[in-house]
């Protein structure tokens, strides 16, 4: 195996290489980060280890430097206990200009998703069924930080993610672009089962608990639900894109 250079940090000697403000991030999880290192989608400036993952990150950080450190200084970096033993510091996010998502066949919409995890579990599903784009609002909404890259499992870094400030916008212009807009809807009065299959689609999901805002849902080709048995009448948002996009994407195909 290879030599690497590498520290054993400790809270009394542990320097952290000197940074510009606002210009990096410190991302954690075993899937994250290797992930990150495989698409080279961002900069990595460090990876982060404790000591019984060394062997298997020198394998692909490449030039990287690694630095090994003790369990106390990862959570203190990382800021969470969740880290799987490993975390980099990187670049931040790029964000996906509109246009890029053109090309798409399938473009997930998201109106006001707050919750990170669920925003993580929709970036994975839409990258896993329908190798889909994705449209988030840069207000009232979760953006891509580092525990949406660690419910993703590294999605992110495969996945076009466009941040737009005016989500009805974007939505007339990816119709503009041969997109049908499909919302999912819980008092819809289509199955999702029997919408048409399009050349390009776009699946609308509304936030935790609002729903679509009517200034989006004028801009909806058709709305959909998901056909429930039982007493409830609705599903977690990241559990409902999951069906939508198999229903739409995926059968039939």
């Amino acid at each position: 195996m290879r030599e690497k250079p590498r520290t054993l940090g400790t809270d009394k000697n542990l320097r952290m290489p000197p940074r510009t403000p606002g210009s990096t991030e410190v991302i954690y999880g075993r899937n994250a980060v290797l992930e990150t290192v495989r698409t080279g989608s961002r900069t990595i400036h460090e990876i982060l280890v404790l000591p019984q993952h060394e062997a298997e990150i020198l394998d692909t950080a490449g030039p990287v430097a690694v630095r090994v450190l003790q369990r106390r200084d990862m959570e203190r970096i990382a800021g969470t206990e969740h880290h799987q033993g490993m975390a980099a510091r990187v670049s931040l996010y790029r964000y996906a200009g509109l246009d890029e998502l053109f090309r798409y066949r399938v473009v997930v919409l998201l109106d006001s998703v707050e919750d990170p995890q669920n925003l993580g579990s929709i970036v994975r599903t839409a990258h896993a069924l329908a190798g889909a784009g994705m449209v988030i609002p840069e207000h009232r909404a979760a953006g891509v930080t580092p525990a949406v890259v660690k419910a993703s499992s590294g999605a992110t870094e495969h996945v076009k993610i466009a941040r737009v400030t005016n989500l009805r916008a974007a939505a007339q212009k990816l119709k503009e672009n041969g997109f049908w807009l499909v919302g999912l809807e819980a008092d819809a009065r289509e199955d999702i089962g029997s919408i048409p299959k399009f050349d390009k689609v776009g699946l609308v999901l509304g936030g935790e608990d609002s729903g679509i805002r009517p200034v989006v849902t004028s801009e909806l080709d058709m709305a959909a639900r998901i056909p429930m048995q039982g007493t409830f009448n609705s599903l977690n948002v990241a559990h409902a894109a999951a069906i939508a996009l198999y229903e739409l994407a995926v059968r039939g195909r």
